[in-house]
């Protein structure tokens, strides 16, 4: 069968691995920590995690469909811009519950993608958020006690539990990543993790060697360093460095789940032959997902992971 397509870049998060009950749950962890100074009784013996009260994974995802909230740690910096500035006397988690409506702030928001900036220009910045504090509670709370340390920490001070990684799911199939790279397709990937957790999490479903190249996050931060500008999603610098290592005159597809990965592909075509897959069918809320998505105008559309063979042949 001949294919007309030569290379499949995929984000990770909703992509390849469910992570809607990892990444969606550890920023709302990580704000409701933030918010207490970590007086929330998180370490009380048994085998259950406490549950988060304040945002909803709905929540979560209604943010981030606002653009620009890519990177999980700038997604738990936006939101806590919000809540910080919200019209309430008493900073604790009952008051501000009573009055979060992202619903009615997603309808103020008029240019998109958002992102800190933007949300900075609405909003100003309050003094109590810090990026560094945020990364800190929310690695604790996505690695836990064995990976934290593994990654070259050692003391923990939010999350002595179990991390939240290990309730990750394979949605890609080893069967049909199998059956891609047996009709000839190369695989990459253009991920918002680290290296160090997508080697992880890759590894540990077995599906680290059907994938050719990797752009992490740490790959995007230091080019970010070195050009002094933001490189991250809706950018399409993490695309174009994937397609580097694969060969950049090949015709790529690429495989995201969210606006930000439709326009990044979008914005890659001034450099190279890419079509954009749109695949959000892990969204909490599917038909506001898809508004969304549609407004970037992906090349494609697919419902479940099997569609991507119906792109890949030729007419």
């Amino acid at each position: 069968m001949k294919r007309a397509y030569d290379v499949a870049i995929f984000d990770i998060d909703n992509v390849l691995v469910d992570t809607r009950r990892s990444y969606l749950d550890a920023i709302r962890w990580t704000i409701e920590i933030y918010l207490t100074e970590g007086k929330i009784p998180l370490f009380s013996a048994g085998p259950k995690h406490p549950t988060p009260t304040l945002l909803s994974s709905q929540d979560v995802e209604a943010f981030k469909l606002l653009g620009g909230f890519n990177d999980d740690w700038d997604c738990c910096y936006g939101l806590l811009v919000y809540l910080l500035t919200l019209p309430i006397k008493k900073r604790s988690l009952t008051p501000l519950k009573r009055v979060v409506d992202l619903k009615a702030f997603s309808g103020r928001v008029k240019n998109r993608p958002l992102g800190v900036p933007g949300i900075v220009k609405m909003l100003g910045r309050p003094q109590a958020v810090m990026i560094e504090k945020i990364a800190r509670i929310f690695q604790e709370v996505y690695l836990g006690k064995d990976l934290f340390n593994a990654n070259g920490e050692k003391k923990l001070f939010y999350w002595r539990k179990r991390g939240l990684i290990h309730r990750e799911r394979l949605i890609f199939k080893k069967q049909l990543l199998d059956r891609l790279k047996k009709m000839g397709l190369r695989l990459g990937i253009a991920t918002g993790r680290s290296l160090f957790e997508a080697q992880y999490i890759l590894k540990h479903f077995g599906i680290l060697n059907f994938f050719d190249a990797i752009t992490p996050i740490d790959e995007v931060k230091n080019a970010e360093r070195l050009l002094k500008q933001s490189l991250r999603k809706p950018h399409p610098y993490s695309l174009l460095e994937t397609a580097k290592k694969l060969g950049a005159h090949q015709r790529f597809l690429y495989v995201g789940d969210l606006p930000d990965d439709i326009l990044a592909a979008n914005r890659a075509k001034a450099g190279i032959n890419i079509r954009s897959v749109a695949f959000p069918s892990l969204a909490h809320n599917l038909r506001l997902t898809l508004a969304e998505i549609q407004k970037t105008k992906p090349d494609f559309l697919i419902q479940k992971p099997r569609d991507l063979l119906r792109i890949l042949k030729t007419k």
